[in-house]
């Protein structure tokens, strides 16, 4: 190692300066190979990204320490050097230097990892990698419905995480409470809608509760927080003369516009089936100025 240290220091600045140019195209292209073909013989994606991610970073670190070792002979010359610039340059890269610290927050406090739903500030979506200075979303809502992808892939700097909340819909608990309005008329019969809708998500919704109340004992093991009702509820409302049921239920975060098909799907063919005891009721648009409450004129 001595007689190593003792050749790169012999050598010219030029020819140093080739040698580390050649090394970091060499390291480069044996990184974009390795990542590309070893990742093939794992199964689960989850995985080969990790994989990926690990080939990545022991590229980074080979091509710091061959260029420290190829220079350590200057290393000393420009220490000086360095520690007259160094105020200079943490105020240029203050916010890499931000987005590097969100980055150890986000791997130390276990805010988010890759597959997990997050919100950050307004952006939501599925975290696809995590890098050193940036979070990359594929993005859902928007101009599509709540939680399927819009196509947008968004790049978030880690520095944000440090500014402001987190939301996140998949650690712990990966189930959030969702609710439907069903407006009925006000000569429905209450008793039977409120049986009805019951029936109808106990059954739709059955599948997640065994799940859900497992996770939440988890989260109870961890955090102070009381029990809540798991199951499925339905409060009724008089909402301008007509019957308003909210249906309050469980339900997977990456299943809400499928639940809400498959419930709504469920209520239509039993108010169909009904017998007129149930009938939707108008919505105010939907009502034609002719029946609507005229205006008394003074």
């Amino acid at each position: 190692m001595e007689g190593l240290f003792q050749r790169a220091a012999s050598l010219s600045l030029t020819t140093k300066f080739a040698f580390a140019v050649l090394g970091i195209l060499v390291t480069y292209a044996a990184v974009r190979l390795l990542e590309k073909t070893l990742p093939r013989h794992f199964g689960q994606g989850d995985v080969r990204y990790r994989v990926r991610k690990f080939v990545a970073f022991a590229g980074y670190a080979l091509v710091l320490l061959f260029v420290a070792l190829l220079f350590a002979d200057r290393l000393g010359r420009v220490s000086l050097a360095l520690g007259v610039a160094g105020a200079g340059v943490v105020v240029a890269l203050q916010d890499v230097i931000a987005s590097f610290g969100g980055w150890v927050a986000i791997g130390f406090s276990r805010l988010y990892a890759v597959g997990d739903r997050i919100q950050i500030g307004d952006t939501k979506g599925d975290v696809i990698d995590i890098s050193i200075l940036r979070t990359t979303i594929l993005e859902i809502g928007d101009w599509v419905s709540k939680d399927l992808y819009n196509g947008r892939v968004a790049r978030i700097p880690n520095n944000s995480v440090l500014k402001g909340p987190v939301f996140n819909y998949s650690q712990g608990f990966r189930f959030v409470w969702d609710e439907i309005k069903v407006p009925l008329t006000s000569q429905s019969d209450y008793r039977l809608a409120r049986e009805m809708l019951l029936r109808v998500t106990d059954e739709t919704v059955a599948s997640f509760l065994a799940e859900a109340k497992h996770a939440w004992r988890h989260v109870t093991d961890n955090y102070r927080i009381e029990n809540p009702r798991l199951e499925p509820t339905v409060a009724l409302a008089v909402n301008g003369g007509c019957f308003e049921f909210t249906v309050s239920y469980i339900v997977d975060y990456r299943e809400r516009t499928v639940m809400k098909d498959r419930l709504f799907t469920k209520v239509a063919e039993e108010i169909t089936k009904s017998n007129g005891r149930l009938d939707w009721a108008l919505s105010s648009a939907a009502v034609p100025k002719s029946s609507a409450t005229a205006e008394v004129a003074p």
